[in-house]
């Protein structure tokens, strides 16, 4: 166990809980805040998120009940919306998945099971994790992204399909909609790429939600994040990169390119679809995109 976690009684815990996740079981998830409160000795209060002012919310909370942790209970924009708000701070995050993909949840391998989770946040030490900053302003824990997957969230969003079925469901008509790709300029230091793309995803971690891998040899704590480009391909060649997606060979496909950076620039021909951490924002048109080393401390 943590030596924070073990020698200290009656540590502040903070819970962030989205009861509209997809999978939110808040009436269990109360049961195993009290249960284990006795095991870990912690007091804690309970926040829910309303979709209404929630950020200013949860930082009047951090402030006056000063907690070691705070935990997401949700999907990966309610653990966005409480990581952003333990930047460059000693609080640490905790984190049970209840979203349909928890994306960033898989990507520590921490378990869909409230139970399981709960016992990792106190059993476990809280890691270094970095954050990527874009346009000043967003904040992404593992993958953001424009292009065919961007827009087939937006469509999943819009008709409120559900799970892996209804993603795949949106992901085939946005195949067969007509033209995908897009020009784009990629700047990373003095070098500079001029080409087009089906997809652009600014990678800190390794895969999505549904375990496809779109950037096999990511690192979430190594200072650094990847700018994966998919270049636009024949329909046949569709076959093989999804294919590759499962077995951690994308990155070798001649479709697909890999760049490592610290800050990057990203200016695209025309507004495009933009995903991060699978929240469709804005439109967007232009990607000033740096990484925040350790950012957060991620327990898991």
């Amino acid at each position: 166990m943590h030596d924070a976690l073990k020698h200290t009684n009656n540590i502040h815990v903070l819970f962030v809980v989205n009861p509209k996740s997809g999978k939110a079981n808040s009436e269990l998830l109360s049961e195993y805040i009290a249960d284990y409160s006795k095991i870990y000795r912690y007091v804690w209060q309970v926040y829910y998120t309303t979709g209404k002012d929630d950020s200013s919310n949860i930082r009047q909370k951090i402030k006056h009940y000063k907690p070691e942790i705070v935990i997401a209970a949700g999907g990966d924009g309610t653990i966005n919306n409480v990581a952003r708000l333990l930047l460059k701070t000693e609080i640490k995050l905790g984190i049970i998945p209840m979203g349909s993909a928890n994306g960033f949840a898989y990507n520590l391998r921490i378990p869909a099971n409230i139970d399981q989770a709960i016992k990792i946040i106190f059993t476990s030490i809280a890691n270094p994790v970095d954050v990527i900053k874009i346009n000043d302003k967003y904040y992404s824990l593992h993958l953001s992204d424009i292009g065919i997957n961007a827009r087939t969230v937006k469509r999943f969003e819009q008709e409120k399909s559900k799970g892996l079925i209804g993603y795949g469901t949106q992901l085939f008509k946005e195949l067969f909609s007509g033209k995908t790709h897009f020009k784009y300029n990629l700047s990373i230091g003095q070098f500079s790429k001029k080409s087009k793309a089906e997809i652009i995803v600014i990678a800190n971690a390794k895969a999505f939600g549904t375990g496809a891998q779109i950037n096999p040899e990511g690192n979430i704590n190594d200072g650094k994040f990847e700018v994966v480009v998919i270049k636009p391909y024949p329909w046949w060649i569709g076959f093989m990169l999804l294919f590759s997606f499962f077995t951690g060979k994308l990155h070798q496909m001649r479709h697909v390119r890999v760049y490592k950076a610290s800050k990057a620039k990203i200016k695209l021909s025309k507004p495009q679809v933009f995903q991060i951490d699978g929240e469709i924002l804005d439109d967007v048109k232009y990607l000033n995109v740096e990484i925040i080393k350790r950012g957060i401390k991620v327990i898991f």
